[in-house]
């Protein structure tokens, strides 16, 4: 096991995340390859002394931290609207590159990003869509590969959240220029899991999008320097509700939102098969839950996924696993591919999240022109 040295860029909740995650690589999984090590980080001049009390070597200037020889690997942290600057500096570094989703808040810019990328032979491109680490999805993937239950007739996803009521001020998230609104943030996840699951994309959508709140408190900078608390024009989605056709003649829907009241974090998928279905729940997110109809005395059947047999069972099995569990596989995944290993489970590759990116590009043209779109006009 070799050491590789990381830099994080951002310090914000994923950045902190990355803090823990790292070293428990090669403490959680003793066959990894390389052992990863937090070597520097860029952080803003408000964050620098918390940054420097968890050990970090900080650095204020973003594209030095990219560009010098301190790292070989570069772990992007940053708002939405960072992301694409960053991961072009650290592709043409020739650093391998592990991303935040989305890849970016535009089609354009996720396709750029992409053929960078692919451009450079050997080099890591990874997007941290991370409930591909969630042992129940990994199973659920397997029950569509080995074809369970036969064709899939239709979909479910929705990734709903509550904390963008009326009394949540203006941030970087409802910022059009840097966030991409609840689509980019959330339902991005959920178009991930319905291709890492079943292995479709939509072809064609239909969809509705609305801003519940057109304004949101937040500081402004005025011409003398001074700051001030003004409304703020909030020009984001709040919610986004989608009905698509897949390439195989099933139908789906999609919802997302973040005023969905006492919702914290409430994601999952229903798959109804020819003959079954599966769903998962993060609100049990150790548990896939299997309708086999051929079963005597059929019904629902709740598996537990963090027990042998499984991927990514780290502990005896029933000790629950969460976020902090997944996004270390997430780690472990990325140096194994870095090595030229075979996944446990495929990554999301910067290519994977180009094509999330059309389909939300798709779902946005949908709403503005009031039609069903065909992915295939969206490049």
């Amino acid at each position: 096991m070799r050491d590789m040295k990381v830099a994080v860029l951002g310090f914000g909740a994923m950045g902190r995340a990355r803090n823990v995650a790292y070293p428990n690589v090669a403490k959680y999984y003793g066959d990894s390859p390389i052992n990863p090590v937090i070597t520097q980080g860029f952080v803003l001049e408000r964050e620098a002394d918390a940054a420097r009390k968890l050990g970090w070597d900080v650095n204020l200037d973003m594209m030095d931290t990219i560009q010098n020889d301190k790292s070989e690997y570069v772990d992007i942290c940053l708002p939405n609207a960072l992301h694409y600057s960053a991961a072009l500096a650290a592709i043409e570094a020739k650093k391998h590159v592990f991303c935040e989703k989305p890849l970016a808040i535009s089609v354009d810019e996720a396709r750029e990003m992409t053929e960078a990328a692919e451009a450079v032979p050997g080099l890591l491109n990874s997007v941290n869509f991370i409930y591909r680490r969630c042992p129940a999805n990994v199973f659920a993937r397997q029950i569509v590969q080995e074809n369970w239950f036969g064709k899939l007739l239709e979909a479910r996803s929705y990734y709903n959240q509550s904390w963008g009521g009326p009394n949540t001020g203006f941030g970087w998230r409802f910022d059009v220029k840097a966030g991409g609104g609840t689509l980019g943030d959330l339902g991005s996840h959920a178009i991930d899991m319905l291709y890492f699951v079943t292995g479709m994309r939509p072809s064609e959508v239909v969809a509705t999008q609305v801003t519940h709140v057109k304004e949101r408190m937040g500081n402004v900078t005025k011409s003398d320097g001074s700051v001030v608390r003004e409304p703020i024009p909030n020009e984001v989605d709040d919610g986004t509700r989608v009905v698509y056709n897949l390439p195989n003649g099933g139908i789906g829907s999609l919802e997302c939102t973040r005023n969905a009241w006492g919702t914290e974090n409430t994601q999952g998928y229903e798959f109804y098969f020819e003959n079954g279905a599966i769903r998962w729940s993060y609100d049990e997110v150790n548990y896939l839950e299997v309708y086999d109809p051929s079963v005597r005395g059929r019904g629902w059947r709740r598996v537990l996924c963090n027990q042998g047999g499984f991927a990514y069972c780290h502990f005896a099995g029933g000790h629950m696993d969460g976020y902090r569990d997944f996004l270390t596989s997430a780690c472990y995944e990325n140096m194994r591919a870095i090595e030229g290993m075979d996944p446990i489970a495929p990554i999301a590759t910067f290519r994977d999240a180009y094509e999330v990116e059309r389909t939300i590009e798709a779902i946005r043209r949908s709403h503005r022109e009031r039609r069903w779109v065909k992915l295939d006009e969206i490049k």
